[in-house]
Parts: C-alpha cells; structure tokens; sequence
C-alpha cells in the first residue's frame, strides 16, 4: 500500500512533496508520487519537471515511484473532473493516503473549474491530506 501525492508544476509542489514523504514515512509506506498534466505524450517540459521530482526525492529514505498521469481537463468543471480522475488512479493502485496541495481561487474561477482537492476530500475512501498554497515547511 502507499501514500499519493498530486503534484503540478506550480509553487506549491515542493511544500506537497514534503508533507507527502514525511506521511509516507511515518506510516512506513510507499510513496506514489503523480504529476497531472493535460497532455497525452508529456512535454520536455513535464519530462524535465517529473524529473527534477525524482531529483528531489532521491535521498528520501523511503520507497519512492514518480510518473506522469494524463488528465483530461476537457469540458467545464476541469478541476473536478482532474479529482475524479485521481479518485480513480487511486482505486487502481491501493492507495492509503492522499496528499494534494490546494491553490485559491476566485469565486468565478472555482464556479467554473471547480476544485480538484475538495473533490478528492469529499469522494476519497482513504484520508486526504489538502496542503494549503502559502504554508512553509
């Protein structure tokens, strides 16, 4: 079993990592670690930032598996349909524990997109961990 961590590629994702590798640790679990992204075939730039992920876990002395999941963001309510989707990869893998960074927003922006961590929170069948944007580590 092991513990998801959602990353994008935004400010958020190094304060996501860390919640995630210290969960995972104390738990005594594998890490998952999942970039969305909206393409099929990842760019340089999302092979590039997968990456620097790996990178960064290197010497995290736990199991760690990152890779790239293609999300499809079609349609309105893209960040929901996003928690859906991650809903379902964590079904498939057995997944413990999520951790997933939230990113504010205004309120036409969540009307439209919704929000893909409070979806996760509401419809997961395992703990959710949100990591706020703006939280220091």
């Amino acid at each position: 079993m092991s513990v998801l961590a959602a990353v994008s590629d935004d400010d958020n994702f190094e304060t996501v990592l860390s919640v995630a590798e210290q969960l995972a640790a104390g738990l005594d679990q594998r890490l998952s670690v999942t970039h969305m992204t909206e393409n099929r075939d990842a760019s340089d730039t999302e092979r590039r930032f997968r990456d620097d992920v790996r990178a960064s876990l290197s010497d995290a002395e736990i199991d760690v598996e990152v890779d790239l999941q293609h999300m499809d963001r079609r349609g309105l309510r893209s960040g929901t349909a996003v928690g859906k989707q991650l809903l379902e990869l964590s079904e498939d893998v057995e997944i413990d524990h999520i951790v997933i960074g939230h990113n504010s927003k205004d309120r036409m922006t969540a009307v439209r997109e919704g929000h893909t961590d409070f979806t996760v929170a509401e419809e997961a069948a395992v703990p959710v961990t949100i990591v706020p944007d703006g939280v220091d580590q």
